[in-house]
């Protein structure tokens, strides 16, 4: 059960960017055209990162939210009780 959710959530993470270009110059990765769904995918891109680097980024940052998402609703449960 923890696996398939846990790629459930990775996969939900990687569709949150949409990397259309790549520019590359003598081998290095020096730019990354991408659109996100929210301004807190904004600049996750580095110099030299590639494609995957970019992706496990905003996996990161989605896992983030859902933890802080159910932290928040299991504080506001506990409080109820």
């Amino acid at each position: 059960m923890k696996v398939k959710l846990l790629r459930r959530i990775k996969r939900c993470g990687a569709n949150q960017i949409n990397i259309r270009s790549i520019t590359k110059e003598g081998g290095d990765i020096v730019g990354m055209s991408y659109g996100f769904t929210d301004d807190c995918y904004h600049g996750l891109f580095d110099f030299g990162d590639t494609k995957n680097d970019v992706i496990r980024k905003a996996q990161h940052i989605y896992w983030e939210q859902v933890k802080d998402y159910y932290r928040k609703k299991l504080k506001s449960i506990k409080q109820e009780s």
